[in-house]
């Protein structure tokens, strides 16, 4: 029995100690991953994967220029043109009119234009002035100009510059459409007009521009 008694208590001293050696371990801190702080340096000097580049947004560009079919691009003008002329008040219109004018260059208004006139019987204009342009990049292109006039006579000769009487203002109103760019009809009204002697000139021309 003595051995007996000396088993059962060793088998009870092994099982306590067993025991209580797992609720040691059990009651130990649990393992924690140690700690990885990397430093700002560290982030700094780290290579970019060139996969992870952010790529910077495409410039925006400007709308694509637009330019209109029935766009007028010169800037200089020359027109051949025919009508008839008549006396302020009577209107008879008896006075055949051939001349030209010349719009100098220049991209807007107002331009420079001057031009000669030859009418019936010798006699003649010189005029020289400004032109006001409406939509002067369009094919449609009325206006208007201020100018002043001289009169030469064939018989009078240089005498005609030293006249007063031989200087006028002419006013002008025109309706042009281009018909074939350069190409273009100018229909003209004209008021030529001193303190003793006024006359109205329609003419139609051909102009050119370039």
């Amino acid at each position: 029995m003595s051995k007996l008694t000396f088993f059962v208590s060793a088998t009870i001293v092994l099982i306590f100690t067993g025991l209580v050696g797992s609720q040691d371990a059990c009651a130990g801190p649990l393992p924690t991953m140690p700690e990885n702080k990397a430093s700002e340096e560290d982030y700094e000097n780290r290579a970019i994967d060139e996969n992870m580049n952010l790529t910077e947004p495409a410039p925006v560009t400007s709308a694509p220029n637009f330019t209109s079919p029935r766009y007028y691009p010169y800037r200089q003008q020359l027109t051949f043109r025919a009508g008839a002329g008549t006396d302020v008040p009577k209107v008879d219109f008896d006075d055949i009119v051939l001349g030209f004018q010349y719009l100098f260059p220049k991209f807007l208004s107002p331009k420079l234009e001057a031009g000669a006139d030859l009418h019936k019987d010798g006699r003649g204009h010189l005029h020289v002035g400004l032109r006001w342009i409406y939509f002067e990049r369009s094919y449609f292109r009325p206006s208007y100009k201020i100018a002043i006039d001289h009169f030469a006579d064939a018989e009078e000769k240089l005498a005609t510059l030293a006249q007063i009487d031989n200087y006028y203002l002419r006013l002008g109103g025109t309706l042009e459409y281009v018909v074939w760019n350069p190409f273009s009809l100018r229909l003209e009204a004209e008021f030529v007009s001193n303190f003793k002697y006024s006359e109205l000139v329609s003419t139609l021309g051909l102009s050119r521009g370039w």
